[in-house]
């Protein structure tokens, strides 16, 4: 039935007043307090970032997280978006209203080892637009509803003038373990919390033995807490993983 009625306001909208659409019911209900039990780790961030910080969104998508993070740093912290879909982008601007809160910055690129143009999708699985989901198009294995064309830029260059880095959130369909890997010089001067998903076997594997040499220690969010978790327990879990530096 849920799919029934997405694709249907997808078929009579259009994709920008559709995702437009969503992404402000969805907003909306998070600052009422709703669907705390199914998105745990959205509320979780209070107990975990502070006024004042300064947090990077990696995959900012249509401004979910970036939402809740600038309600927590407030005007005296920073948030930056990293979005590269220029649709998204134009509704996280809609959505987040940087005009009015300061704290927001967007970048619109990106990730990756050089300064590129890379081509990105929205896929469709299922019958479903899936714009959550969105990331660099591989038309061989999958179906798109449309394609853009982005810049991609290096994150360490992109960071290096952010004097405090607090928190990151990472979210980029199976790329986590490209971005992390241009992302060391960044980690290693700030040794931010982390909040990341990582789809993908080899991917997992590659970010979790990435940061775990760089000092970190994994964990998943349990009952409202976080727990420890080791390399082979995290391969049977489908859920965001967390990375504190043992500083």
């Amino acid at each position: 039935m849920r799919t029934f009625l997405r694709n249907s306001l997808y078929s009579i909208l259009g994709l920008s007043a559709y995702l437009r659409l969503i992404s402000f019911l969805y907003i909306t209900a998070i600052r009422c307090g709703l669907w705390k039990s199914k998105y745990s780790e959205l509320y979780f961030l209070r107990n975990i970032v502070k006024p004042g910080d300064t947090c990077i969104d990696i995959g900012a998508n249509l401004g979910y997280y970036s939402t809740q993070l600038a309600s927590i740093v407030g005007s005296s912290g920073r948030v930056y978006a990293v979005e590269p879909i220029p649709l998204f982008g134009q509704i996280w601007k809609k959505n987040c209203k940087p005009h009015v809160n300061k704290q927001l910055i967007l970048f619109p690129y990106a990730l990756g080892a050089q300064i590129d143009i890379v081509r990105m999708g929205i896929p469709k699985y299922h019958g479903r637009v899936h714009h959550g989901m969105t990331k660099i198009a591989n038309t061989s294995h999958e179906e798109y509803v449309e394609f853009f064309d982005v810049e991609m830029r290096n994150p360490d260059e992109l960071f290096s003038g952010i004097p405090n880095i607090q928190f990151i959130k990472c979210d980029v369909e199976g790329y986590e373990s490209v971005v992390f890997t241009n992302c060391i010089q960044t980690l290693q001067k700030h040794k931010p919390i982390i909040q990341t998903e990582l789809s993908g076997t080899q991917n997992r594997i590659e970010v979790i033995q990435l940061l775990e040499s760089l000092g970190y220690t994994m964990y998943v969010l349990r009952s409202h807490a976080l727990v420890e978790v080791s390399l082979s327990e995290a391969l049977e879990l489908s859920q965001d993983f967390y990375f504190i530096h043992n500083k």
